[in-house]
This record gives C-alpha cells, structure tokens and sequence, in this order.
C-alpha cells in the first residue's frame, strides 16, 4: 500500500516536471494570465483529532476510535471566477483512510460479538494478542476558496488561498485482532466490521500554489476536517461480529457512552495542479 501512494506522488510530480520543461522551451514571457479552470491532485498525510485519535483498546471503552495516523488522496476542481479568477467555488472528491495497531493486546475478549453490540452494560476485556483498526471515509465536498491572486502581481507564478466546505462523507471501518484466547488456534485472526453511515461535516484550510509552467504548477498546504458534525446517531446492532459508528452519546445502550464522540482529522497535502483557460487580466 505504501509502495502505491508513493509510486503516484512520483508520477504526479513527473508530470509537472515534464510539463515545466515544455513551458520554458515554448513561453517566452512569464506574465502567466490566472487560470478560469484548476485541477489538482493532492495526496495527503492525516493527523487524527479529537475522539478520532487514540488507542485501539479505547474503542471498546468508548472513549475514542483509537486511530493514530493516516493517508489519503483529494480531487480538487475549482472554478476561477472574476476579474483575475480570485474567486473560487469548488467539488471535492476525496478519500481517508485512518488507523492504529497494538502488538500486545486483543480487545475483544470471546473473539466473538453474536449477542447484540454495544453490550447493555460494561465494556469489553482486553487479552494477549495483536489488533488493528481502520476507519475508511471517501467523501464529497462543496465549498468556496478565495485565492490572493495580487500577491505576484507581475509574473503569476504564486498565490496563498484560504477556504471553506461543506462534507458528506461515507464513514466505515474494519477491526481485526489475533487473540491468544483462543485455544484452538492462538494464529486465528478474527474480523470485526463497523458497518458503514452517512455524516454530514465541514472542512477549513489554508495553502499555496507555485506556477511551475503555462499550464502546470504545485500545491500544497493543510486542511482542518470534522467528518460528523451532523448527522451521529448510537443504534444497537444484534449482527455476528459486526458494530455501528455509535457517535452519539446514549446511556440507554451502554452507560458508557455517555457523550457524542467526533471524527477529526489535520490534512497535510501536496499534489499537482492543472490550469485551464485564462482570466480577462
């Protein structure tokens, strides 16, 4: 999996590259004209935040969704408006996954969820073993972003941006542990799903793109998410090994849950832009 996002961060840059080099043999001025049209690439690293972050035993306990790191890719598409195309609406399609592992521990102590979860009462018993956890959000964004396109009044070749979304995500997860528990084969790896829903959030951030040639450049920059300001709901679910989002505070399910838990995360992006057409300045 690594081998793959690195390998397109690779051909991504390659492109502007190559790009650039053409530009310079054929442009003779740099007095480059705002883009009407953008298309960037970005792949990001994330940083998990709020109830996000954590251990993998805290799932269980409630507290958190135990993620400690995470990566993903974003598809931006932005559309120039007025006279230097400062003006920017936007579509977003993005994809994150997020996750942690424990190499000492099992947090599901029968290796089995048959009756119903969350259990009317209590929570789970950690065992020796190894775990690991993964929540997977692709998602949809509209937003606006104003980029200050004077910044390089002469040659274009920079701008900083500043902007705001709002996020429909698609928010699921996997949760799989080796237990020693189990007598019969301590090697068995077990599979939990945290069945998939769908939340309502935002985004604000804030970069900078680099011109690098007539119709190819780099950006890059960071990017705040919340993924369930809207939209969390907490449901007994009686399935075999299967659990929901449970992001909504409700004593009457577990006493445990006890406060909404939201999904956070800090985006750190870099990726290749595409500009298309010209502004009237």
């Amino acid at each position: 999996m690594k081998l793959t996002k690195f390998t397109v961060l690779f051909l991504l840059l390659s492109f502007v590259v190559i790009n650039t080099a053409n530009a310079q043999v054929k442009t003779k001025s740099k007095n480059w004209k705002s883009a009407t049209f953008t298309i960037e690439i970005a792949p990001h690293y994330t940083l998990p935040l709020q109830e996000a972050k954590g251990n993998v035993g805290d799932l269980f306990q409630f507290k958190n969704y135990g993620m400690k790191m995470g990566w993903g890719a974003t598809f931006n598409f932005k559309f120039g408006l007025g006279p230097q195309g400062q003006y920017r609406p936007y579509l977003s399609l993005g994809y994150t996954q997020m996750q942690n592992k424990d190499d000492s521990y099992a947090h599901i102590k029968s290796n089995y969820i048959n009756n119903g979860y969350p259990y009317p009462s209590g929570t789970d018993t950690s065992v020796a073993g190894k775990s690991e956890i993964f929540l997977r959000i692709p998602s949809i964004a509209a937003g606006f972003e104003y980029a200050f396109t004077n910044v390089d009044k002469k040659k274009r070749m920079w701008y900083p941006h500043i902007g705001v979304e709002f996020l429909m995500s698609v928010i699921a997860g996997t949760y799989r542990q080796t237990s020693a528990n189990v007598t019969t084969d301590p090697n068995l790896e077990t599979s939990f799903t945290i069945k998939s829903d769908v939340r309502v959030g935002f985004g604000a951030g804030l970069g900078a793109t680099v011109r690098l040639g007539k119709s190819a450049g780099i950006t890059f920059g960071g990017k705040y998410k919340l993924y369930n300001l809207i939209g969390k709901k907490s449901d007994y679910l009686k399935e075999v090994n299967k659990m929901n989002i449970l992001d909504k505070a409700a004593t009457s399910l577990n006493s445990n849950l006890s406060k909404d838990r939201n999904i956070g995360a800090l985006e750190f992006y870099i990726g290749a832009t595409i500009f298309l057409g010209k502004s009237k300045k």
